[in-house]
């Protein structure tokens, strides 16, 4: 398997209103698709967080490749991609090419090397026809593929995404999870926080599962684990609770 990309050591932050994260360790190995998956309000979001030094622990620490991420945050960022739930909150281009843009042009890439990388990143997400218009006409799907573009273009090491079926439609929840499975075949490695796991459970080959109490409660794969999500608060996939180990009607 190798050395892992991202080792997370006893991991916890405390919220002075209350709440927050507590000794969380795990490690995260080159092309997993994981799902961290928990009730809302466990603290997922602020787990992901610590991922790419958006947020400081109280205690524990986050190592990218064995080095602290807080070392190089330019260098984690760029490592450690980040796609919001509301995809509105990071799109910054007057068009999507100009959005895809935007970070390679910030890091002084060439004319050149900048069109193809661009180029490349709209047509592998399906959006090059999309090139010219405002990222404000786009449907919620769109913008969440443009996200993933905006990070993938950077060449990450890890895409990381928080409850990205928020608010879409169940046809554009279906053209994500295509998108996000076909970067992982691809050799992406992706990790998905959600409180709904029923479309992208068996997607997955890894699952962590957090508590009420922002701890980790569950680390294995997701058939292993089915059993445990109701007691965790999480909705059982309405497959396992009709007695199947996987969805018959699934392609």
């Amino acid at each position: 398997m190798g050395p892992p990309i991202l080792e997370i050591n006893h991991l916890t932050h405390q919220f002075p209103s209350g709440g927050g994260i507590h000794d969380v360790c795990f490690q995260v190995f080159p092309n997993e698709f994981i799902l961290l998956a928990g009730p809302n309000g466990c603290g997922k979001t602020t787990l992901i967080r610590h991922l790419n030094a958006l947020l400081m622990p109280s205690s524990g620490d986050v190592r990218l490749y064995g080095k602290p991420v807080t070392s190089d945050i330019t260098k984690t960022r760029k490592a450690v991609g980040m796609v919001f739930q509301d995809a509105d909150t990071q799109i910054v281009g007057d068009t999507v090419y100009d959005e895809v843009a935007f970070g390679p042009e910030n890091i002084k890439m060439s004319r050149t090397l900048i069109q193809k990388k661009v180029t490349r990143t709209l047509e592998q997400l399906d959006l090059f026809h999309l090139k010219d218009r405002n990222p404000a006409s786009l449907s919620g799907g769109e913008k969440r593929r443009l996200a993933i573009a905006g990070i993938l273009v950077m060449d990450p090491e890890i895409i990381v995404l928080d409850e990205p079926f928020a608010n879409l439609d169940h046809p554009s929840s279906m053209s994500l999870i295509k998108t996000i499975c076909q970067l992982n075949q691809e050799g992406q490695t992706i990790i998905m926080a959600t409180h709904d796991v029923e479309e992208v459970i068996t997607r997955a080959n890894r699952m962590l599962i957090m508590d009420r109490h922002g701890r980790l409660a569950r680390d294995g794969t997701p058939p292993d684990l089915l059993r445990y999500l109701a007691a965790h608060g999480i909705k059982e996939p309405c497959f396992s609770r009709m007695g199947y180990n996987s969805p018959p009607w699934q392609t």
